[in-house]
């Protein structure tokens, strides 16, 4: 172990001055002496990058995330840190990063970088079904790098019977301060059900960055154009005309990711939590005077081999004295998976009475809620979970609601399957919810 430790930090000529080790048997005893001869610490030499067989990024751009100087101290951290860049950019399928102490010259090391081109083009598409949107498609088309700048592209269509969501977004490296991304998006939405008549188009442009290993920062500003309906009857119980409100927003926003995990598919030891800043000023772009702070956090506790603990929270408050005038999109709700299960989606909240007699989530100024999660594997794959889940979303006074349920884990390929069966104790639209969900805890 030392002999590697010592290799990593650059000491390429170290060697062994004495290994001894005198075993004393009537004392049941052994005396070690390792000595070493560590000899010069060897310094980062040049840097080569080489795309093969084609090179689809310029060696500009490529030299930027080389942050150390030639000459600085030879570290192997160094070259992983290198690694995880050139992976996260995700332009490249093979990545060979070769250090040549052997060629170096005044003790400074040589390093070969090559680099094997990824797909330039992704396409996806799947089908969905979800109980408010009904059935739909989705397709996607991603272009990892659209030029030599190392710039990408993403068109998403959601296209469900009674929600559509067309997605553009395109982003830029930046490297300057903090490694992470330009990114300009525009989204369109219409949402079409028995309570709500939604449309909505955003832009957003923002800067990310990487603070440390663990946090990540997004400051942006978004363009809010919104228009909405809800359903109303009158006395014959006919639907009223839709009555239609406009709003305007235009606000910046800061958000902080913070993940800290032995696993981010399946964590036994691990934090996330995010953290959420945005307001508006009236007169600036902005129909109200806002300010919105929203607050999660997930932590991850293995309990001997087989269990897991899963405790989760969520906190979200609104400055403002004319929620009235913001949107549905700027609104908290509560209800549903990784929320308060028991309930349906958005069920927990203000609400309102729709054409069918049944009540609809309005959005609510404040948002606050909570889960804690046993899970037990009977194998390495297959597992049983049970669960308390409670909050609720409100404007002034909280009307607290409770769900609990179990469920059937299986830790898939693509990450654990969760297949939930949970009841709400605070009267609930339906005695019973089931949510199935797919993917990584993180």
């Amino acid at each position: 172990r030392i002999s590697r430790r010592l290799g990593e930090r650059g000491y390429f000529d170290a060697d062994f001055i004495s290994r001894r080790v005198e075993v004393t048997r009537a004392d049941e005893a052994a005396d070690i002496e390792l000595v070493w001869d560590s000899g010069p610490r060897y310094d980062m030499g040049p840097i080569h990058f080489e795309q093969t067989p084609e090179t689809i990024i310029r060696q500009s751009l490529l030299d930027k995330l080389v942050y150390w100087e030639q000459g600085s101290y030879y570290h192997q951290g160094k070259l992983d840190r290198l690694r995880d860049s050139l992976t996260r950019l995700d332009y490249f399928a093979a990545i060979d990063i070769e250090p040549r102490p052997d060629d170096a010259e005044g003790l400074q090391v040589p390093v070969d970088v090559v680099l094997t081109p990824a797909k330039r083009s992704v396409y996806s598409a799947g089908l969905s079904y979800g109980t408010d949107s009904g059935a739909g498609i989705r397709l996607g088309l991603e272009r990892r790098y659209v030029n030599t700048r190392g710039h990408k592209a993403l068109a998403q269509l959601d296209w469900a019977q009674r929600r559509k969501t067309l997605t553009a977004q395109y982003r830029i490296p930046a490297f300057a301060w903090l490694d992470g991304w330009y990114t300009f998006s525009a989204q369109a939405a219409d949402e079409q059900t028995d309570w709500l008549d939604n449309r909505r188009i955003e832009f957003v442009a923002s800067r990310s960055g990487e603070v440390n290993d663990h946090l990540t920062a997004i400051a942006s500003l978004h363009a809010l154009r919104e228009r909405w309906s809800y359903v109303a009857v009158n006395g014959n119980g006919d639907p009223d005309p839709p009555d239609f409100r406009y709003a305007t927003y235009t606000f910046p926003s800061i958000r902080a990711e913070y993940i800290d995990a032995d696993d981010l598919v399946y964590p036994r030891d691990g934090l996330a939590g995010t953290l959420m800043l945005r307001g508006g000023v009236e007169g600036l772009g902005t129909d109200a005077n806002f300010g919105q702070v929203r607050a999660t956090v997930s932590w991850f506790r293995g309990l001997g081999e087989r269990n897991r603990l899963i405790v989760r929270g969520e906190l979200g408050h609104t400055f403002t004295d004319e929620l009235v005038a913001m949107p549905p999109s700027l609104r908290f709700f509560a209800g549903g998976d990784r929320s308060i299960r028991g309930y349906a989606w958005r069920e927990v909240g203000p609400r309102h009475l729709g054409p069918d007699g049944k009540l609809y989530a309005l959005g609510a100024k404040n948002v606050a809620t909570g889960s804690v999660e046993f899970e037990h594997y009977f194998t390495e794959q297959w597992g049983a979970a049970a669960f308390v889940d409670g909050g609720s979303a409100f404007d002034s006074d909280p009307d607290w609601h409770t769900g609990v349920g179990a469920g059937v884990r299986w830790r898939s390929p693509v990450g654990p399957v969760r297949l939930d069966v949970a009841h709400g104790l605070d009267d609930p639209d339906s005695s019973f919810q089931i949510y199935l969900s797919v993917g990584a805890d993180l």
